[in-house]
């Protein structure tokens, strides 16, 4: 099946884990920035909050090259990590580095119910 004829398919693929999952992170394993959210969330005590999908671990490459397309369009443009909080596109690693550096980091995941 060719991702093209599949887009659709992948695009509700997508919509339906970001619907799923309160807390999402499309990722790679080898990805330093993915490694800082990693930490990051282990380090708060709130890692086992976070679904993470790491693209570089399916098994079927084709299906991740096809849902990190359907990802990609969704967003506006291809990285990891990306952050979706409550259904919608939150951000990547550089916006959790932004509200760290600015001591807002904490106000806004108690915001989001990651942080009590």
């Amino acid at each position: 099946m060719s991702t093209e004829s599949s887009s659709d398919e992948y695009t509700t693929k997508a919509k339906n884990l970001i619907a799923e999952h309160p807390y999402l992170m499309l990722s790679k394993s080898w990805c330093p920035d993915c490694h800082y959210v990693y930490n990051l969330f282990q380090n708060l005590g709130i890692y086992d909050k976070l679904h993470i999908i790491e693209l570089d671990k399916f098994q079927d490459q084709q299906d991740a090259t096809a849902l990190e397309t359907a990802f990609t369009e969704i967003v506006g443009k291809k990285w990891v990590p990306s952050l979706f909080f409550k259904g919608k596109y939150w951000g990547t690693e550089q916006d959790l580095k932004k509200l760290r550096e600015q001591g807002q980091l904490e106000s806004e995941f108690k915001k989001l119910g990651l942080l009590v």
